[in-house]
């Protein structure tokens, strides 16, 4: 005979195997018992547990491990006899299996409890198979007054055969009641996702510490390659970048906590931002993240999921601990001295010249996407002899001067809205960082699901800001921005509209071509794109600017944000029309790679 649903995992569970062979008795007990339609139980919506409440006078699915252990119904609740014979806590066992759990999920345990003398009792939400890894263990003090008991967690693991324990033994005989059990999945809450969480950290980082957009952007990918390696390790949910930290467990009921997802996500996290910002402390952020863990989170889940991602950190930062990053400035840049080529603007040197020499994350090479030279000119002087050249020079003369008779307000509104050069700014990095924190909160994407995505994205700006470097000091044209250009052509009082917070006009002090903001848009809108598999995905834009304040500018997709992105620097005054485009192609070329590539799922 085949048994219903509700007991059916009870007879393919090998917990109960392993554990006695009294389970015969129980099992019989609960078959016949659910064998009788009208007290068949059945679960509110979205619970998983059946018969949590035991209003119709049913024990189903409810079993035992020990046979003198008896469990009856009374007043609506199940009431449990304990013989007190049980040397270990797990000895003696009242569970409930047939559920399944979803790695990187949110769950709510809830339940009332009272005991007819004072005790403990252990709950766990476990596999049913070695090493009977749980997901929550907690242990609570029972008296005679009945109390409600809730632990959220996390589940860090998947198992479609999923069991519900309640631990009864190592204690006096007595009898416990239990009422109102449920089990529920609940949606994904982005004020405590450790992700989001770090990656706003990671924002208001840069803009204290004021580096070159290169630098955070490397940063930026170490550190959510780190959390993502982390995640990775403990659910085993996905391809790593780095590292799969091992996991073993021993294999006993008294140790088979899980790591916690939590925890190795925020000591991945402090102990890269710990190594990259040595100045800085992170301890009242680190507080901040333990304090948004779940409620059903011990202790010795705290300590190996701390383990986890200390191992994840240490494994990504050592990857990059030779990666040339250190030689960003050294040796120092040698300007080509021609008409046509940078020159330093407002006496500041020249910013990372080297980091198109740095080992990128994803890809080959730095030049692995390199552009054709602007125009396709191959000398400055040909360059500067193109119909193209003098249009573009005159179209940023035009758009994008302090003063300028053909800019649109709007124009105006998006040249400062994407510039975020200043010092105090989460720098073009950040912009986009925080730009992927809206679309994720907004979607309501998992922990899991945003330790993928913002890995994604953090590699690709890192990568992408490597392959605009490359063009823009390692190729034959390291081109002069629009305010020398302009100035070579007889108007020495043109300023661009690009300013400091004095309102004093400047321009980035590092080539033209390409464009570094447009790459890392089109390097961020590839991977959203082919991340949620759609372009038309609404969003409401932000901005530090100092000069653009307040304003949210709505955004109808990925690629339109991306493509205003590039633009705005020619209304800003600070680049010329095949910086922007170059850019966008050069950045969509990373993104799709780094996609295609790297965290797969």
């Amino acid at each position: 005979m085949t048994p219903p649903e509700g007991v059916r995992g009870i007879r393919r569970g090998r917990l109960l195997r392993r554990l006695s062979g009294a389970v015969l008795a129980a099992l019989l007990t609960v078959t016949l018992v659910a064998l009788n339609p009208p007290g068949r139980a059945t679960a509110a919506t979205g619970d998983l547990i059946l018969n949590g409440t035991f209003d119709n006078g049913s024990t189903e699915p409810w079993w035992t491990r020990l046979a003198e252990t008896r469990t009856t119904v009374q007043s609506g609740q199940l009431r449990i006899q304990t013989a007190g014979r049980a040397v270990n806590t797990w000895d003696d066992l009242v569970g409930h299996f047939e559920f399944g759990v979803t790695a990187g999920q949110r769950y709510r345990l809830r339940f009332d409890a009272a005991a007819n003398v004072a005790r403990t009792v252990r709950v766990s939400v476990s596999r049913v198979n070695t090493p009977f890894t749980s997901a929550v263990d907690r242990t609570v003090q029972l008296d005679g007054t009945m109390r409600g008991f809730t632990f959220d967690f996390v589940s860090p693991f998947g198992d479609p055969n999923a069991v519900l324990l309640f631990h009864l033994g190592a204690s006096p005989a007595s009898t416990v009641r239990l009422d109102n059990i449920s089990l529920l999945p609940l949606a994904a809450d982005p004020a405590s996702d450790p992700v989001l969480y770090w990656d706003r950290v990671l924002t208001d980082t840069f803009r204290a510490v004021d580096r070159a957009p290169t630098v955070l952007a490397r940063e930026a990918a170490i550190l959510h390659a780190a959390m993502h390696d982390a995640a990775v390790s403990v659910t085993g949910v996905g391809q790593p970048y780095r590292v799969r930290v091992p996991v073993s467990y021993p294999g006993r009921l008294d140790d088979v906590v899980a790591p916690s997802l939590h925890a190795a996500l925020d000591q991945a996290a402090l102990t890269v931002l710990t190594a990259l910002y040595p100045d800085r402390s992170f301890a009242a952020e680190y507080a901040g993240a333990v304090n948004r863990r779940p409620s059903g989170t011990n202790a010795a889940e705290v300590t190996r999921g701390e383990s986890v991602g200390t191992a994840a950190a240490d494994a990504n930062l050592q990857a990059r601990a030779a990666d040339g990053s250190a030689n960003a400035d050294n040796p120092p840049y040698q300007l080509d001295g021609v008409r046509g080529s940078w020159r330093p603007t407002e006496g500041r040197p020249s910013v990372t010249p080297n980091w198109g020499l740095v080992t990128p994350f994803a890809l080959t090479s730095g030049r692995q996407f390199r552009p054709g030279l602007p125009a396709g000119a191959g000398t400055y002087a040909a360059l500067l002899g193109t119909q193209t050249y003098q249009d573009q020079v005159r179209e940023v003369r035009d758009l994008g001067g302090r003063v300028s008779s053909q800019r649109t307000a709007e124009q105006t509104e998006i040249a400062f809205f994407w510039a975020n050069d200043l010092a105090g700014t989460y720098k073009p990095p950040g912009q986009l960082l925080t730009h992927t924190r809206i679309v994720a909160e907004q979607r309501q994407l998992g922990i899991l699901a945003n330790a993928r995505l913002f890995g994604l994205v953090g590699l690709a700006l890192a990568d992408a800001g490597i392959a605009a470097w490359d063009a823009k000091y390692l190729t034959p044209i390291d081109l002069w921005r629009p305010d020398t250009a302009i100035e070579d052509l007889g108007d020495a009082a043109w300023e661009p509209l690009s300013q400091d917070v004095m309102g004093r006009s400047f321009s980035p002090s590092f080539p033209a071509y390409v464009s570094g903001h447009a790459t890392f848009a089109g390097a961020w809108a590839a991977v959203m794109q082919r991340y949620f598999g759609t372009d038309a995905i609404a969003f409401d834009a932000t901005t530090d600017d100092p000069h653009a304040q307040d304003i949210v500018r709505p955004m109808a997709g990925f690629d339109a944000a991306a493509r205003e992105n590039a633009l705005s620097r020619i209304y800003l005054g600070v680049h010329y029309r095949f910086d922007a485009d170059a850019g966008l192609a050069t950045g969509r070329a990373v993104g799709e790679y780094v996609y295609a590539n790297r965290l797969r799922p």
